[in-house]
């Protein structure tokens, strides 16, 4: 299945019909069979209006049925679409200077967006109906690879935006992979709960047509209320579209957790002929995913063994993922294969080494991206390696039976005044677990002399609940060697760990960077046991 091919797959289940719901809870229904006649009026204007094959085309907007309808006519004309990410602004959008920066042909925003007046006229309403627009000459236009169809832009868990090239044949490959190892039917229906200028979100919208299944489309900010009414059958997401069923456990009366201790008991004694008998008692907990749930995929961020755990003992199909949109899938934990604690094996087509340092480096025949443009170029050379492997950027060990484990990031590696070399990691992960806490995070003091934890708290002016922590982490620190103490913890509130904030990436990561510089701001860093007072939100 191309690309290119999509719109005419749609007319291979017309009847079938994805929804999707507004921020303001507002439901929209269309068939595949309006897609298909939407995809293929808009092309054909979209043509008129002077556009070629080669030409860069923003995009710019929540996501809507129009964002679908302009990405699949912009790939089957060859116009290569630039997924712009909405980002918070203070005032109207300088248009023109986003088509300059980005060397665009021409810009379809959402009329939800303010932009500055007047419009330029290589500028349309991703809405309007006829597209009127007058394509922008570029005289010296981006050079790309023929086979990238997008530019998408990622960042990780530093927060540096990178913009990714992506390949025709790389997303392909993905879709296929996607489609065989999920075993998708047109009785699925597919859950897309964030912005399409991701490209994983584009990705499952991609799948869901290639394969004849729904779709459904909800803001991040409704996923929680509409999860359960929609009923989606897989569902892919970070750990907090899970965590809150540990947290709603750990908080529960004991006679309320009867289930699940019931269900926890059954999993130790009898774990595979108990999984129909704990899937029924365990279904009160997880109902806010609905009642169809048969593949729960949690990636993209640390996740930790208990949460796994957790939905195992309640007969749930949550398995933990591995892939970046440099390479593609790298590893599944699937029904058939799993192991907690690990990110699976490596998916067909992908071979896995680490380097000396324990880096994972990945080698497939068909990468998602061929490179950084705009953002990140600077750092091509270190991820797209001189033999066509990828590094990734993560730690990781390889077990006996080629199941992949991730340490931690190298480039979040502590090397200690003493010289001692600690992933930050693994110490969060044991912290989270001892304190009963949602979010940790480990950083160097002024000059690597001590180790500083951050801790974010439902309630941080909670004096019992500090103290409570800090014992945990005192239990903690007399486990380890004088290297990988904690000298001191910061306590924050919970609330302020959002994308608005900058404390979380788009992808929902903590943003380490962001989070290193409010600590040097407050002056942290530099004298231990200090209060850190006021807002980190920028």
């Amino acid at each position: 299945m191309t690309i290119a091919a999509l719109p005419t797959r749609l007319l291979a289940a017309p009847d079938q019909r994805p929804r999707l719901i507004s921020s303001a809870g507002v439901e929209e229904v269309r068939s595949f069979a309006e897609l298909h006649d939407d995809v293929r009026l808009l092309q054909a204007q979209l043509r008129e209006c002077g556009l070629i094959a080669g030409d860069l085309v923003g995009i710019l907007g929540s996501n809507s049925y129009f964002w679908i309808v302009a990405d699949l006519a912009l790939a089957v004309i060859d116009c290569v679409s630039v997924a712009l990410p909405v980002e918070r602004s203070a005032g109207p959008i300088d248009t023109d200077s986003l088509i300059a920066r980005y060397g665009l042909s021409a810009l379809l925003m959402s009329s939800s967006l303010p932009a500055a007046q007047p419009r330029s006229p290589h500028v349309a309403l991703l809405e309007d109906r006829p597209i009127s627009l007058v394509r922008r000459d570029v005289s010296c236009p981006p050079r790309l690879p023929q086979d990238v169809f997008s530019v998408a832009f990622s960042s990780g868990t530093a927060g540096i935006s990178k913009g990714l090239m992506i390949s025709r044949a790389g997303l392909e490959n993905t879709l296929a992979l996607s489609a065989r190892a999920w075993q998708l039917t047109r009785n699925d229906d597919i859950l897309v709960a964030m912005p399409f200028s991701h490209l994983q979100q584009r990705y499952l919208v991609y799948l869901a047509i290639a394969c004849g299944a729904a779709a459904s489309i909800v803001p991040p900010e409704r996923v929680f209320r509409e999860m359960k009414t929609l009923s989606p059958t897989i569902v892919l997401g970070p750990p907090s579209f899970f965590e809150i069923i540990d947290t709603r456990i750990r908080v529960a009366r004991r006679s309320k957790k009867l289930s699940y201790y019931l269900t926890a008991a059954l999993h130790a004694v009898l774990p595979l002929l108990s999984r129909p008998l704990r899937s029924r008692l365990g279904r009160g907990w997880l109902e806010m995913y609905g009642n169809r749930a048969r593949l729960l995929l949690v990636g993209s961020a640390p996740v930790t063994a208990r949460l796994l755990a957790v939905f195992q003992r309640l007969g749930a199909p949550l398995y933990q993922v591995y892939g970046m949109t440099e390479v593609g899938w790298i590893a599944f934990n699937l029904p058939s294969r799993n192991r907690i604690g690990s990110v699976g094996v490596p998916v067909e087509g992908v071979k896995v080494t680490l380097d000396d340092d324990d880096e994972i480096i990945v080698e497939s025949g068909a990468p998602q991206a061929l490179g950084y443009i705009f953002d990140g170029v600077d750092t091509q050379d270190s991820v797209f390696l001189a033999d066509g492997q990828i590094a990734t950027g993560d730690l990781g060990s390889l077990d006996k039976d080629g199941f992949l484990s991730i340490v931690g990031r190298k480039k979040n590696v502590i090397v200690t005044r003493s010289g001692v070399k600690l992933s930050p990691e693994p110490l969060e992960r044991d912290i989270v677990r001892a304190c009963r806490i949602k979010d940790a995070v480990v950083v160097a003091a002024s000059q690597a002399a001590t180790l500083i934890c951050v801790v974010w708290l439902e309630d941080d002016r909670d004096l019992d609940r500090q103290r409570e922590v800090q014992e945990a982490v005192d239990r903690f620190n007399g486990l380890q060697e004088p290297s990988h103490r904690i000298a001191d913890v910061v306590f924050r509130p919970a609330r302020e760990l959002t994308a608005e904030s900058g404390l979380l990436t788009r992808s929902m990561k903590i943003n380490r960077a962001a989070v290193v510089r409010a600590l040097q701001q407050h002056g942290q860093l530099e004298r231990s046991k200090l209060s850190v007072a006021g807002s980190w939100v920028r």
